[in-house]
């Protein structure tokens, strides 16, 4: 058997979702063995959201992003009017 071209990805070892992190930081560490199953996997059941709740959601979320859009266009409008007074 040969070196079959197996490496780490990241500066530390071992494979799966918290690979990025050092060792000492990783919910197994932290928790106890099979941590970053009951914390953070399939188990965890996520409730259906209701139709009411999620148009309210839906709604208030555009409502935000129409603020931030109307609030870059007035900062894009400001950078204009001050990049014209400089070419002057």
């Amino acid at each position: 058997m040969g070196w079959r071209g197996r490496g780490w990805a990241g500066p530390w070892p071992g494979r799966g979702p918290f690979s990025n992190l050092p060792p000492w930081q990783r919910p197994g560490w932290l928790y106890g063995r099979g941590a970053c199953w009951y914390l953070y996997g399939p188990y965890q059941a996520v409730p259906p959201i209701k139709a009411e709740d999620e148009a309210a959601l839906l709604k208030e979320q555009k409502t935000l992003v129409e603020e931030q859009l109307q609030t870059m266009q007035e900062t894009l409008k400001r950078i204009q009017e001050r990049l014209d007074e400089l070419k002057k």
